[in-house]
Parts: C-alpha cells; structure tokens; sequence
C-alpha cells in the first residue's frame, strides 16, 4: 500500500525544490542554464550630499556691509560659545616638575599640573638664563601640530627638520610654555588601542559619546596653560603671546577667540576653509566646533581676533592649502581690521617654505606689539 506523505513533509519538498530553483538564478544561471546579467547598484556620494546641503544652507551670521562690526563679533563670539559641549570643571592648577634640563642659553623643565579633576596637562617650560633679577619677560604659548613627536619637537628635544620654533622663541629672550595635546608624547598611553585609525578621529568618536569635543578640551587645556604662564614671576602677564603651526596654527586661532589675555598671535599653516575641507573630506575631527559651518567659515573666525595684532603665515607649495581659499581668507580678514581702524595690527606674510612656522618672520611681529625692547 503506498503511504500519503504528510503535509509537513509535503511541503518541505516543494520548499526545497523552490530553494534549489532560486539559488540557481542567484548564481547567474537561467532556467536553460545561460548566464544572466546583472545590474550594478547605483551608488551615491556622501561628498554630493554636503555640495547640496551646503550650498542650500549657507552660514547665517557672515558679516554684512552696514552691519555694526563690533554688535556682529559679539553675536558670532556668543553663538560659538553654543556651540560648546560638556567640559569638566577646571581646578587650580598646582605645578608639579618631573624633569630639569640646564641647556647653555635656557632652562627647560617638563611639567604637569591637573586641567580637571579628569585630566593632567603636560608641558615643556623654558626660561631665558639671561633674566635679571625682578625682570619680567613677555610669554609665548607654544602650541604643536599633528608632527608625530608634539612639544618634543617644536621644544628642540627630538630633533628633526621641522622648525623648533618654541626652542627658537626662548632663544629670543622669551619664557615659553609647551603644552601636549590628546594623542601626543605625554598623552598618547591610549595609542595601543587605536591600531592603523586616525588617532584624532577616534579620541573624537568616543568623546562624542559623552557630549565632549576634543578641541573644546584643548581649548580648556590651553587656558590653563596661560594661567600657569601668567603666573610666573619671571612673566609679564599683560604681555602673552601664541604661536603655532597646522594643528599648532588652528588651536592658536580658536585659544585666541576664546581668551582676551593672548595680546598678539601667530597661526601658520592653518589658512584653510572648513567647507573645502570637508568636500574633501580630509579634515581631522578635532579641529572645529560641531555646527559651525551653520555660522561661519574660517574668514569669520579669524575676523574675531580683530583689532588685536595677529601674523598669519602661509607658506608657498603648502599641499593642504589651497591658493583660492589662502586668498579669501586674507581678503576677509583684512577688511576685519580695516573696519575697525587697526590695518598696522594685521600682517600677512605668504613664505616660499611650504608647511612651516617661521620664527624669523614671527620676531619681529611680537617685539613690535609686545612692545620688547630687546
């Protein structure tokens, strides 16, 4: 007698034979057994969305003629203090020395002092040796770009062909204070864990997490390293000055907008525009406020420093610059100080070096509006 299959085991036949007849097409193969083309998925760019998107959503606080100039930096200055996250609360800082190195011409002591009750700031201090008794001297922020070695480099300890420009400041007679930014010697234990990634932009996922942006950390960092400069004894606090190239340059223009006590600043390799810098997506994470391009564009956070002296460098064959960019921004920051009656503050120099600071031009900018004597 022949058995009635059941409907379960039924239907699992007729499954498995639907099963087989569509692997068969999925594997390129017709019913004759003759190879079928397929259609490649269409496939957008997240580079066309932001050419759309930015070019449909333009900065809504750009200056405009007839605008009162100064109402307008105190609108933009607040709108960016919006756009700040979570900061912890700072502490007063209490200096530790962890190295001393009498060097022939200055002092250079490796210290570190707590920002919050999260976090330790590492920096280089070098003194002039030729400071009299009960002088005081004017002071440099020194800050470091993306070079792999940070403070060490630019304070001459590792030795490299990059310009050591914080070395070279204290050799023209200023007390200079080095700080190392996240993901440099003396805050780089977490490396280990970042493998072949950007370094920047994973410190950036991660703080994002809590709400935090890496550069507002900086920019707290940088304070504190101005407080600790101040004061000293050897310091003349009402004459501070920043200097700074790539990463160096860009922390120096933000530490300026946000701390009135930096008299004169220096940033160099950093005349770029956000807005290129993200159709290119070549941008580190750690260099601006979140949003900001809803604001303004780097034109207008530079014209905030304004009337205050400030020397933008920009080197000649600068590969992440681009000349169009370069120009507009002098062009906007020029106009800056020229509204405000302050075009002998403003200087631009455009050097044949490529991606460097250049201290010798940089010299005689602060000795004239720091007023040093030397």
């Amino acid at each position: 007698m022949q058995q009635i299959p059941s409907r379960r085991s039924f239907l699992k036949v007729i499954g498995a034979g639907f099963a087989s007849a569509g692997l068969q097409k999925l594997k390129g193969q017709s019913k004759s057994g003759t190879p079928t083309s397929e259609k490649e998925i269409p496939s957008k760019s997240f580079v066309d969305f932001l050419k759309k998107y930015g070019d449909e959503h333009q900065p809504g606080m750009i200056y405009r003629d007839g605008q009162d100039f100064r109402a307008w930096q105190q609108a933009f200055r607040r709108k960016l203090e919006s756009l700040r996250g979570a900061l912890p609360k700072r502490l007063k800082p209490e200096v530790e020395i962890l190295e001393t190195t009498e060097l022939p011409d200055h002092t250079r002591r490796l210290i570190r002092f707590p920002v919050t009750k999260s976090s330790e700031l590492i920096a280089y201090l070098l003194v002039p040796k030729n400071i009299k008794k009960g002088e005081k001297r004017a002071g440099i922020i020194a800050l470091h770009g993306h070079h792999s070695h940070g403070i060490k480099t630019i304070c001459g300890v590792q030795k490299t062909d990059y310009p050591p420009y914080a070395l070279q400041a204290v050799r023209s007679g200023y007390v200079v204070l080095a700080p190392a930014w996240w993901g440099w010697p003396g805050r780089d234990g977490h490396l280990d864990r970042i493998g072949d990634r950007d370094k920047c932009n994973v410190i950036q996922m991660a703080a994002s997490m809590y709400g935090i942006n890496v550069l507002d950390l900086h920019i707290q960092d940088g304070q504190a390293a101005i407080d600790i400069l101040c004061s000293r004894a050897e310091v003349d606090a009402k004459k501070i000055g920043c200097i700074g190239n790539s990463y160096g340059g860009r922390t120096t223009m933000w530490l300026t907008i946000f701390d009135d006590r930096i008299k004169a600043c220096v940033p160099s390799g950093c005349m770029n525009i956000f807005r290129e810098r993200s159709l290119k997506l070549s941008s580190c994470a750690i260099q601006y406020l979140p949003g900001v391009l809803q604001y303004g564009d780097v034109p207008e956070l530079f014209s905030l420093i304004a009337p205050r002296p400030m020397q933008l460098q920009a080197g000649e064959g600068d590969n992440l610059i681009t000349s169009s960019d370069r120009d507009q921004i002098k062009q906007v920051v020029e106009k800056a100080y020229h509204i405000l009656g302050a075009e002998k503050n403003f200087e631009y120099i455009l050097h044949s070096r490529g991606h460097v600071f250049a201290w010798d031009l940089a010299a005689p900018f602060f000795r004239r509006h720091l007023k040093i004597d030397r």
